[in-house]
């Protein structure tokens, strides 16, 4: 089910916190909609951002096949003890034009924050070809993914996943400040990559007016000498 479990970006740890620093400073922003503000990044283009530049180290860990044209990116952010319901991932704008379901080849989680109250939960469950039911009906196998800092973590892209937030998480730690906990946000980095473009408006192009941050922290010149076409 899972290609990559504990697996970690080695030699990545100054660029690892140069993300995290940067997607702090996203904070709330578009917060309701993190989840559906989407970006594609071609494979073999210059990387336009500190996300593209870290997806350069992500793919070869991944390897997703010469199929691959390209990565579909967003900003994972939940507050304290909220979960995301268990879903899948696909081309929405497809879906909601044509009821056809496209999934991406795989999906991707670079956790960049210590959050073990809202671990990542991945069942050995996927849509049924009518788009009406699940295969199998009950879930018999699954994995619990704990978000830990700079561990990035692949599973197949039709899979049903989800965060599901632990009973502690959902209540305030005892002499804990409400204020720090009601504030914290789980953060990740989401990368699924695709053999086609998912349909725009859902995933678009990103051009510098939103999340600035990531922008402002700038594209090293190593990025671009890492460039290799898509294997």
């Amino acid at each position: 089910m899972a290609r990559l479990d504990g697996a970690y970006l080695a030699g990545a740890r100054v660029q690892h916190q140069r993300l995290v620093r940067a997607v702090r400073e996203v904070g709330s922003d578009r917060l309701a909609d993190s989840y559906r503000t989407n970006f594609w990044y071609p494979l073999g283009a210059r990387p336009r951002n500190l996300v593209e530049e870290v997806i350069e180290r992500l793919r070869p860990v991944v390897r997703p096949g010469r199929g691959c044209v390209g990565v579909e990116w967003w900003l994972g952010r939940l507050p304290y003890g909220r979960s995301l319901p268990l879903h899948f991932d696909r081309d929405m704008t497809l879906e909601k034009r044509t009821g056809r379901v496209v999934h991406p080849q795989w999906s991707s989680i670079l956790y960049l924050n210590r959050f073990p109250s809202s671990p990542t939960v991945v069942l050995d469950q996927v849509l049924s070809p009518d788009g009406k039911s699940w295969i199998p009906p009950e879930a018999s196998s699954g994995r619990s993914l704990d978000a830990v800092p700079n561990h990035y973590v692949a599973f197949r892209g039709d899979l049903r996943h989800g965060v599901v937030a632990n009973e502690a998480g959902k209540k305030l730690p005892s002499g804990s400040r409400k204020s720090d906990k009601a504030s914290e946000l789980r953060l990740t980095l989401l990368v699924n990559y695709w053999d086609r473009r998912p349909s725009p408006p859902n995933c678009q192009d990103y051009d510098g007016t939103v999340y600035r941050s990531i922008q402002d922290e700038g594209v090293s010149p190593t990025a671009v000498s890492r460039r290799r076409p898509a294997a």
